[in-house]
């Protein structure tokens, strides 16, 4: 069983760059992070985000600091942290796990109070263990859990975990997402050097920034390996049953919605109307200029999956984008 604490070690980040020679002493216990001596209660954290070994808090505005951690606080709302000794997503999970418990019940009793405690309702991840508030929402086949990102259903079975197919930083598609470390070499006369990004993106948009690594570097071989391995890794290894999840979502960020949709719908015989598919299938439509056609499908991810926040924020920009256009 998870334990209660978990001590670890860190350093601040600022401008993705952890500062500092030496690394604090933190803690995270059933109710609490501390970060040097200095407690931020579970009730005050909003937000968390882990990638790599950074760990990200989004806090509650007004929430007290105290004097060290204050001075660290970014936009007035985020503590950006560089972990060791542990892992940042497991920090992550028993951050949520036990702040997610907190802040449904915070939500119970408020509905208790207005005399509205059978409109509560809520579950735990069975993937994450976070407790998913889906009170207000209806009840569907699916549920999201906005912590980890998995899929399950009431009967806490996991439809599709988060830890390989999420949803992809650069083209907000669903697909396999993994972690890649691009070189750029480069050499300019007596000037010479290097810079190096982390990505975590789809196969497609790895297969794309791998390319771009390849005739940036063609020229000066050392980073010609780098690109070639993030080339391979993003062409092999996928699920058998998911191996072409990849190509229908390159023919839907074409507009090719129609060839795209026939891939899309093959996958439904593994996962009958998965959401993230069906959201895959409305930015399809969406890329091939059908308007009404991605409104079908994300509406429909939304009918059996009442809380998927990919498709609901989706669906917000593009009324956010018609009403702007309607102003003017």
């Amino acid at each position: 069983m998870q334990p209660v604490h978990i001590n670890f070690k860190y350093l601040f980040v600022q401008n993705n760059q952890a500062t500092g020679l030496f690394a604090s002493n933190g803690s995270a216990s059933d109710s609490a992070i501390t970060l040097d001596g200095e407690v931020i209660s579970y009730k005050d954290i909003v937000d968390t985000f882990s990638r790599d070994n950074h760990f990200v808090l989004s806090l509650a505005p007004g929430t007290q600091l105290g004097p060290k951690t204050a001075k660290r606080l970014q936009n007035n709302q985020h503590l950006a942290l560089a972990i060791s000794k542990v892992k940042a997503y497991d920090l992550k999970k028993h951050v949520d796990r036990f702040g997610s418990s907190i802040w449904a019940e915070t939500h119970r009793q408020q509905l208790l109070s207005e005399g509205k405690e059978n409109q509560f309702n809520s579950l735990v991840c069975p993937h994450c263990q976070a407790t998913v508030d889906v009170s207000g929402f209806e009840r569907t086949t699916y549920v999201y859990c906005p912590y980890c990102g998995s899929i399950v259903n009431y009967s806490l079975k996991i439809i599709s975990n988060s830890d390989t197919y999420t949803i992809c930083d650069e083209c907000h598609m669903y697909d396999r997402v993994r972690g890649y470390t691009i070189f750029n070499f480069y050499f300019l006369l007596v000037v010479y050097g290097y810079s190096v990004q982390r990505r975590f993106v789809c196969d497609n948009c790895a297969t794309r920034l791998a390319q771009r690594a390849l005739l940036i570097n063609l020229l000066f071989i050392l980073g010609v390996p780098f690109a070639i391995y993030m080339w391979i890794k993003a062409q092999t290894g996928r699920e058998p049953y998911f191996q072409n999840l990849a190509k229908a979502n390159q023919l839907a960020r074409k507009g090719k919605f129609k060839e795209a949709d026939e891939i899309y719908d093959q996958l439904f015989s593994l996962y009958p109307d998965h959401p993230g598919l069906l959201m895959n299938k409305g930015l399809g439509h969406l890329h091939g200029k059908d308007g009404n056609g991605a409104i079908g499908s994300l509406t429909k991810s939304l009918r059996v999956c009442a809380n998927y926040f990919p498709s609901i924020n989706l669906i917000r920009q593009l009324q956010q984008g018609t009403s702007q256009t309607g102003k003017q």
